[in-house]
């Protein structure tokens, strides 16, 4: 690790005394151009400056059903990391009605010996969500057997969308639909991190 910050930081040096002036606008412009190209989804989560971003590369070559599958995969993630790291965060804070103490982190572990059902109870939670959202977010097999590819979101779901709002906290206007969806994005990414 130490090694790694060191090169890092030789890097940094290093470029703190290239020749500034040489560069043109047009350069520089053209690199950010590459580095963040457009949002070819047309999905929400954008936020200035890097806009779409992709520094590797990832989604050129891919069509805009693929992408829109990665991005549910991305919420689905975010969501499940952003209740960890809640989780994590209210075990060391509160007291755990189990009665389990020590750290959070080992917490999951020793539920086991309280409630041996969790494990299961919890897996079929999980694979409930996941059934209704193929059932009904997901192309049928049989739309897609002659296609020669694997079954994609239907084009009229949007990514992550469960129809489960209870609190009827989610806002009407698509503006404010924006926001909140480019907010659990952008939250669910450092949760992930």
């Amino acid at each position: 690790m130490f090694r790694i910050a060191l090169l890092l930081s030789a890097l940094v040096a290093a470029t703190a005394f290239t020749n500034v002036a040489r560069l043109s606008r047009s350069n520089t412009l053209k690199m950010s151009t590459e580095l963040f190209p457009e949002n070819p989804t047309g999905l929400t989560g954008d936020l200035a400056p890097t806009g779409f971003f992709d520094p590797i590369g990832l989604s050129k070559g891919k069509d805009a059903a693929t992408l829109k599958q990665w991005r549910d995969a991305e919420i689905k993630h975010g969501r499940v990391c952003m209740l960890a790291a809640f989780g994590l965060l209210t075990q060391e804070l509160l007291k755990n009605p189990l009665g389990i103490d020590g750290p959070a982190i080992r917490h999951f572990d020793l539920v086991d010996s309280k409630f041996p059902e969790f494990a299961t109870v919890f897996l079929l939670i999980c694979a409930f969500i996941e059934g209704w959202t193929i059932t009904n977010k997901w192309e049928p097999r049989s739309e897609t057997r002659g296609l020669n590819r694997a079954a994609r979101l239907k084009a009229d779901s949007e990514p992550g969308d469960l129809n489960w709002d209870p609190l009827e906290w989610y806002p009407t206007d698509p503006k404010e639909q924006a926001i909140i969806k480019t907010k659990e994005l952008q939250n669910g990414r450092l949760a992930m991190l």
